[in-house]
């Protein structure tokens, strides 16, 4: 009876000093990430359009004026040509822009803002050469129509990477990667790189 309860006990002491598994990494709910998300937003709406009452986003995010099919190498490009930018940012970006999305209708960005659906946008431009009159008579106040990605983040939440990209008319134009960063709880731009104009 001794023998097997030692065997037992020595059993458990050799269990509890094995290897443990890993502790997970901590990560954001998703109500936490949708809160940090627009609050990048609204950061970047600030440094792009400082004197804006109102803009009009598409309602489908995208990467570039192409959509999300180029995701992997304009990222690549951002991480090349933005310095801090941490590969786990990058990463995340690709990850949560692998596919569009829709953005939400009721984001706190600091400006009213207009959802443009791509049928819409094609309406408005698909009638006639003068659709860019035709859209500002419907959005006088836009600074023009504004593409947004998904957000990508690292994992401690204080580093951001987006694309927004503005058409203001048929051949005015640019698109950006920005890089924020997280001081006290805010949100602001840190550096941002081109990737087209028009």
């Amino acid at each position: 009876m001794w023998k097997k309860n030692s065997l037992v006990l020595f059993t458990l002491l050799l269990a509890a000093c094995g290897p443990r598994p890993p502790v997970p990494t901590p990560t954001a709910s998703a109500n936490q990430l949708q809160q940090e998300e627009q609050a990048v937003y609204a950061a970047v709406v600030k440094d792009l359009f400082p004197n804006a009452n109102s803009i009009v986003l598409m309602e489908t995010t995208s990467t570039d004026p192409g959509g999300v099919a180029n995701t992997a190498s304009t990222a690549d490009y951002a991480a090349r040509n933005l310095p801090g930018l941490a590969k786990a940012t990058v990463e995340n970006f690709k990850t949560r822009n692998a596919q569009s999305y829709n953005l939400s209708v009721d984001m706190q960005l600091g400006v009213q803002y207009v959802l443009l659906t791509q049928k819409q946008r094609n309406e408005i431009f698909g009638q006639n050469q003068s659709g860019w009159e035709t859209f500002y008579q419907n959005y006088p106040n836009a600074p023009g129509i504004t593409d947004l990605s998904r957000v990508g983040f690292n994992p401690s939440f204080d580093q951001a990477l987006v694309y927004a990209g503005t058409l203001s008319n048929y051949l005015a134009g640019s698109g950006y990667y920005l890089l924020l960063v997280k001081t006290n709880g805010t949100w602001t731009v840190s550096q941002k790189v081109m990737t087209w104009i028009s």
